[in-house]
């Protein structure tokens, strides 16, 4: 099961800025938000809500 981490590591961004993404932050450029979406998906990560 991917990571945080992983997602991350290929979407070549910080742990911070998936989960930005993750949570809705509007403070995320467009095309970052896009790549990590996208990486997202492609791994198939599903975040743990706790």
């Amino acid at each position: 099961m991917p990571t945080i981490y992983d997602v991350a590591k290929k979407a070549v961004v910080s742990v911070m800025t998936v989960s930005r993404v993750i949570n809705g932050k509007k403070d995320v450029k467009p095309e970052t938000r896009e790549r990590v979406l996208k990486t997202i998906e492609e791994l198939g990560y599903v975040p743990m809500m706790i």
